[in-house]
């Protein structure tokens, strides 16, 4: 029973650490959804509970990059069943939170003009993306917009690091390719 309340104390300081950087996670992926992030972050809870000794046993990845992996797979759950989806359809591109993995390039701006090329330039981005795979919209996302380091980007991937690191840099050409096709720049 000792054991038994040290492994629930040890999960609990766990999930209390990860847990701000879950909840802006799934709020970022959630966007516009009719789902509740903390709904999610509690099932999310409810799973890790059940797989704390697994975790630790195995010891393979970060308890955030568990997390975040338990995470992800609430809320795909919470979206299949809300939607009646099959198992291959795939979660559609957050609204706003998408675009926000071209990083500097789409800063705010103050003026109406500047709102407005980056408002064409967020629905340009979202269409390519779009066009991606899922894996490579996947990888580009938990490096960029999750800021999953490598290492536990493999861990939720359930791949070697380097593997984790050729799929991002073939991603990242792919989306480049793509915007070049359908925006190239003008000379």
């Amino acid at each position: 029973m000792q054991s038994s309340v040290a492994d629930l104390a040890a999960l609990g300081k766990t999930l209390e650490e990860h847990r701000p950087r879950l909840l802006a996670m799934l709020r970022r992926r959630i966007d516009t959804a009719p789902i509740d992030p903390e709904d999610i972050l509690q099932d999310t809870f409810l799973l890790a509970r059940r797989r704390w000794q697994q975790f630790k046993e195995q010891a393979a990845m970060t308890p955030y990059a568990w997390l975040y992996r338990l995470a992800l797979d609430s809320l795909v759950e919470e979206w299949r069943r809300r939607n009646r989806a099959g198992r291959n359809q795939e979660m559609p591109l957050p609204d706003r939170s998408s675009v926000l993995m071209v990083g500097a390039i789409l800063r705010s701006g103050t003026t109406p003009s500047v709102r407005a090329v980056r408002d064409e330039q967020e629905q340009q981005m979202r269409q390519v993306l779009g066009l991606l795979k899922e894996s490579d919209r996947v990888i580009l996302w938990i490096r960029h917009y999750d800021d999953l380091s490598f290492k536990e980007a493999a861990a939720v991937l359930n791949v070697s690091q380097n593997t984790a690191a050729q799929r991002y840099v073939r991603a990242l050409r792919r989306l480049m390719e793509l915007w070049q096709q359908f925006h190239p720049t003008e000379k």
